[in-house]
């Protein structure tokens, strides 16, 4: 049942993700073709800036629309190992705790889901790196400001 209802709050998130950008994007759009955009001199670049910004916005959009049918088609993995797809609980000795979801996406994202905190993390990161392959119970060094701290995986959701 966890497993579900998380697959909702992630699509939840992705979505929210992709209205925010789309919103963005509009407002950026909106700017750069406004006649306050419209140079007064050869000097004046206020709507070359908005054009560029408007264009920068319709990337992120395009990024989070891709994220998003990403996660509606992702798999959570059934492994006793973690991978790309694997659903764990970390913990560390200061009471940081998060259920870490290992995912090709979307890297540094956090959201809620059934009163826990969860973080997306992409495997290209040293975190990542260092997660593939850990099983329950196994330990992991994470960097929080520069500082080493150990954690450890309680709990692989399969």
């Amino acid at each position: 049942m966890f497993l579900e209802q998380l697959q909702l709050s992630l699509i939840e998130y992705a979505e929210t993700r992709v209205k925010v950008a789309k919103e963005a994007a509009d407002q950026a759009h909106q700017a750069a073709t406004s006649t306050e955009s419209v140079a007064e001199t050869k000097w004046d670049t206020f709507g070359l800036e908005n054009s560029y910004l408007a264009h920068g916005q319709s990337v992120r959009v395009a990024e989070c629309e891709a994220d998003l049918a990403y996660f509606r088609k992702m798999a959570f993995a059934d492994s006793d190992e973690i991978a790309v797809g694997s659903v764990f609980e970390v913990e560390r000795r200061d009471g940081w705790n998060r259920v870490i979801i290992l995912s090709q996406c979307c890297g540094g994202g956090e959201f809620e889901n059934q009163d826990k905190s969860i973080l997306l993390v992409t495997p290209q990161t040293p975190l990542g790196k260092s997660l593939l392959g850990k099983e329950e119970g196994d330990e992991v060094i994470m960097k929080s400001r520069g500082v080493e701290l150990v954690a450890e995986i309680v709990r692989i959701f399969l």
